[in-house]
Protein backbone atom coordinates (compact mmCIF):
# COMPACT_ATOMS: atom_id res chain seq x y z
CA UNK A 1 0.00 0.00 0.00
CA UNK A 2 2.78 2.44 0.89
CA UNK A 3 4.59 1.66 -2.35
CA UNK A 4 1.42 2.40 -4.27
CA UNK A 5 1.00 5.76 -2.53
CA UNK A 6 4.61 6.73 -3.18
CA UNK A 7 4.38 5.73 -6.83
CA UNK A 8 1.24 7.69 -7.51
CA UNK A 9 1.59 10.48 -4.95
CA UNK A 10 1.70 13.22 -7.63
CA UNK A 11 -1.46 11.98 -9.30
CA UNK A 12 -3.23 11.68 -5.94
CA UNK A 13 -2.12 15.21 -5.01
CA UNK A 14 -3.50 16.66 -8.26
CA UNK A 15 -6.81 14.83 -7.83
CA UNK A 16 -7.05 16.11 -4.26
CA UNK A 17 -6.46 19.71 -5.37
CA UNK A 18 -9.02 19.46 -8.18
CA UNK A 19 -11.58 17.99 -5.80
CA UNK A 20 -10.99 20.79 -3.30
CA UNK A 21 -11.31 23.53 -5.90
CA UNK A 22 -14.41 22.04 -7.47
CA UNK A 23 -16.12 21.86 -4.09
CA UNK A 24 -15.14 25.33 -2.93
CA UNK A 25 -15.29 27.22 -6.23
CA UNK A 26 -18.26 25.74 -8.09
CA UNK A 27 -18.51 28.75 -10.40
CA UNK A 28 -15.41 27.43 -12.18
CA UNK A 29 -17.18 24.20 -13.08
CA UNK A 30 -20.35 25.22 -14.85
CA UNK A 31 -21.29 22.81 -17.60
CA UNK A 32 -21.25 25.63 -20.18
CA UNK A 33 -19.49 28.95 -20.70
CA UNK A 34 -22.45 31.00 -19.53
CA UNK A 35 -24.23 31.26 -16.19
CA UNK A 36 -27.70 32.20 -17.37
CA UNK A 37 -29.79 33.19 -20.38
CA UNK A 38 -32.20 36.12 -20.49
CA UNK A 39 -34.54 35.93 -23.45
CA UNK A 40 -31.85 34.08 -25.37
CA UNK A 41 -29.01 36.44 -24.42
CA UNK A 42 -26.22 34.71 -22.53
CA UNK A 43 -24.63 36.07 -19.37
CA UNK A 44 -21.02 34.92 -19.76
CA UNK A 45 -19.59 32.81 -16.99
CA UNK A 46 -16.43 34.92 -17.28
CA UNK A 47 -18.38 38.01 -16.18
CA UNK A 48 -19.87 36.21 -13.18
CA UNK A 49 -16.44 34.90 -12.18
CA UNK A 50 -15.00 38.40 -12.44
CA UNK A 51 -17.75 39.90 -10.27
CA UNK A 52 -17.32 37.10 -7.76
CA UNK A 53 -13.57 37.68 -7.57
CA UNK A 54 -14.02 41.42 -7.00
CA UNK A 55 -16.62 40.79 -4.30
CA UNK A 56 -14.38 38.30 -2.50
CA UNK A 57 -11.49 40.78 -2.59
CA UNK A 58 -13.74 43.49 -1.13
CA UNK A 59 -14.86 41.19 1.68
CA UNK A 60 -11.26 40.26 2.39
CA UNK A 61 -10.32 43.93 2.78
CA UNK A 62 -12.95 44.69 5.41
CA UNK A 63 -13.11 41.43 7.33
CA UNK A 64 -10.99 38.47 8.29
CA UNK A 65 -13.96 36.15 7.99
CA UNK A 66 -13.19 32.82 6.37
CA UNK A 67 -15.31 32.36 3.24
CA UNK A 68 -17.13 29.05 3.30
CA UNK A 69 -18.64 27.14 0.41
CA UNK A 70 -22.09 28.30 1.57
CA UNK A 71 -20.93 31.93 1.64
CA UNK A 72 -19.50 31.62 -1.85
CA UNK A 73 -22.70 30.16 -3.26
CA UNK A 74 -24.78 32.93 -1.66
CA UNK A 75 -22.46 35.64 -2.99
CA UNK A 76 -22.53 34.12 -6.45
CA UNK A 77 -26.33 33.78 -6.42
CA UNK A 78 -26.73 37.45 -5.43
CA UNK A 79 -24.32 38.61 -8.13
CA UNK A 80 -25.97 36.48 -10.80
CA UNK A 81 -29.34 37.92 -9.79
CA UNK A 82 -27.94 41.43 -10.27
CA UNK A 83 -26.51 40.51 -13.67
CA UNK A 84 -29.84 39.04 -14.76
CA UNK A 85 -31.68 42.16 -13.60
CA UNK A 86 -29.18 44.37 -15.41
CA UNK A 87 -29.69 42.41 -18.65
CA UNK A 88 -33.48 42.54 -18.35
CA UNK A 89 -33.45 46.30 -17.82
CA UNK A 90 -30.96 46.76 -20.63
CA UNK A 91 -33.25 44.87 -23.00
CA UNK A 92 -36.16 47.01 -21.85
CA UNK A 93 -34.14 50.19 -22.32
CA UNK A 94 -33.65 49.28 -25.99
CA UNK A 95 -37.43 49.05 -26.38
CA UNK A 96 -37.58 52.64 -25.11
CA UNK A 97 -34.98 53.68 -27.65
CA UNK A 98 -32.36 54.41 -25.00
CA UNK A 99 -28.74 54.47 -26.14
CA UNK A 100 -25.38 55.34 -24.62
CA UNK A 101 -22.97 57.31 -26.78
CA UNK A 102 -19.20 56.84 -26.74
CA UNK A 103 -18.92 60.32 -25.27
CA UNK A 104 -21.22 59.42 -22.37
CA UNK A 105 -19.19 56.30 -21.69
CA UNK A 106 -15.94 58.24 -21.84
CA UNK A 107 -17.28 60.87 -19.43
CA UNK A 108 -18.46 58.19 -17.00
CA UNK A 109 -15.07 56.47 -16.94
CA UNK A 110 -13.12 59.71 -16.67
CA UNK A 111 -15.26 60.83 -13.73
CA UNK A 112 -14.85 57.55 -11.89
CA UNK A 113 -12.85 58.09 -8.72
CA UNK A 114 -11.37 54.62 -9.04
CA UNK A 115 -9.41 55.60 -12.12
CA UNK A 116 -8.16 59.03 -11.07
CA UNK A 117 -4.59 59.77 -10.01
CA UNK A 118 -3.45 62.00 -7.16
CA UNK A 119 -4.08 65.04 -9.34
CA UNK A 120 -7.72 64.02 -9.77
CA UNK A 121 -7.15 63.24 -13.45
CA UNK A 122 -8.16 60.07 -15.29
CA UNK A 123 -5.21 57.68 -15.29
CA UNK A 124 -5.26 55.27 -18.23
CA UNK A 125 -2.63 53.06 -16.61
CA UNK A 126 -4.73 52.73 -13.48
CA UNK A 127 -7.73 51.86 -15.63
CA UNK A 128 -5.93 49.08 -17.49
CA UNK A 129 -4.44 47.82 -14.25
CA UNK A 130 -7.95 47.51 -12.87
CA UNK A 131 -9.08 45.57 -15.95
CA UNK A 132 -6.14 43.24 -15.56
CA UNK A 133 -7.09 42.64 -11.93
CA UNK A 134 -10.68 41.69 -12.77
CA UNK A 135 -9.54 39.80 -15.89
CA UNK A 136 -11.81 41.60 -18.34
CA UNK A 137 -11.04 43.27 -21.63
CA UNK A 138 -11.90 46.96 -22.12
CA UNK A 139 -14.76 45.95 -24.42
CA UNK A 140 -16.22 43.50 -21.87
CA UNK A 141 -16.03 45.99 -19.01
CA UNK A 142 -17.32 48.92 -21.05
CA UNK A 143 -20.26 46.82 -22.24
CA UNK A 144 -21.20 46.24 -18.60
CA UNK A 145 -20.93 49.98 -17.87
CA UNK A 146 -23.05 50.86 -20.91
CA UNK A 147 -25.76 48.52 -19.71
CA UNK A 148 -25.67 50.10 -16.25
CA UNK A 149 -25.99 53.59 -17.75
CA UNK A 150 -28.94 52.40 -19.84
CA UNK A 151 -30.52 50.97 -16.71
CA UNK A 152 -30.18 54.30 -14.89
CA UNK A 153 -31.65 56.19 -17.84
CA UNK A 154 -34.60 53.80 -18.00
CA UNK A 155 -35.29 54.18 -14.28
CA UNK A 156 -35.22 57.97 -14.64
CA UNK A 157 -37.72 57.85 -17.52
CA UNK A 158 -40.07 55.56 -15.60
CA UNK A 159 -39.70 57.60 -12.41
CA UNK A 160 -40.48 60.85 -14.23
CA UNK A 161 -43.90 59.48 -15.18
CA UNK A 162 -44.88 58.87 -11.56
CA UNK A 163 -47.18 61.54 -10.13
CA UNK A 164 -48.26 62.12 -6.57
CA UNK A 165 -51.93 63.01 -6.36
CA UNK A 166 -53.25 65.48 -3.79
CA UNK A 167 -55.44 62.87 -2.09
CA UNK A 168 -52.41 60.61 -1.61
CA UNK A 169 -50.51 63.42 0.05
CA UNK A 170 -53.50 64.38 2.24
CA UNK A 171 -54.02 60.78 3.37
CA UNK A 172 -50.35 60.45 4.26
CA UNK A 173 -50.42 63.67 6.27
CA UNK A 174 -53.40 62.34 8.22
CA UNK A 175 -51.47 59.23 9.14
CA UNK A 176 -48.17 60.98 9.76
CA UNK A 177 -47.97 64.76 9.93
CA UNK A 178 -44.18 64.70 9.65
CA UNK A 179 -44.22 62.94 6.29
CA UNK A 180 -42.00 64.59 3.70
CA UNK A 181 -43.38 64.93 0.19
CA UNK A 182 -40.13 63.89 -1.52
CA UNK A 183 -39.95 60.74 0.58
CA UNK A 184 -43.53 59.90 -0.29
CA UNK A 185 -42.84 60.36 -3.99
CA UNK A 186 -39.75 58.13 -3.76
CA UNK A 187 -41.74 55.42 -1.99
CA UNK A 188 -44.36 55.51 -4.75
CA UNK A 189 -41.66 55.40 -7.43
CA UNK A 190 -40.03 52.38 -5.80
CA UNK A 191 -43.37 50.60 -5.50
CA UNK A 192 -44.31 51.23 -9.12
CA UNK A 193 -40.85 50.29 -10.42
CA UNK A 194 -40.88 47.06 -8.42
CA UNK A 195 -44.32 46.14 -9.76
CA UNK A 196 -43.24 47.02 -13.29
CA UNK A 197 -40.08 44.96 -13.00
CA UNK A 198 -41.99 41.97 -11.57
CA UNK A 199 -44.29 42.01 -14.59
CA UNK A 200 -41.35 42.22 -16.99
CA UNK A 201 -39.70 39.24 -15.29
CA UNK A 202 -42.91 37.22 -15.58
CA UNK A 203 -42.88 37.80 -19.32
CA UNK A 204 -39.19 37.04 -19.70
CA UNK A 205 -37.59 33.68 -20.36
CA UNK A 206 -34.80 33.23 -17.85
CA UNK A 207 -32.80 30.03 -17.57
CA UNK A 208 -29.95 29.34 -15.18
CA UNK A 209 -27.10 27.04 -16.14
CA UNK A 210 -26.32 24.46 -13.50
CA UNK A 211 -22.78 23.57 -12.50
CA UNK A 212 -21.31 20.13 -12.00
Amino acid sequence: MMNFLRKYKNIIFIITIITFISSFMPHLFYTKNYAAKVNGTKIPLKILNSFTSVQLQSIKKVTNKQITEKDLKEIQAQLLSLLVKNEILYQQSKLYGIIVTDEELRTYLQNSESFKNNNNIFDKQRYYSFLKTIQLTPKEYETIIKKQICENKLKMILASSVKLWNYELENSFKQNSSVIKNNLIQEKINLILNDWYSNVVKNSKITYESFK
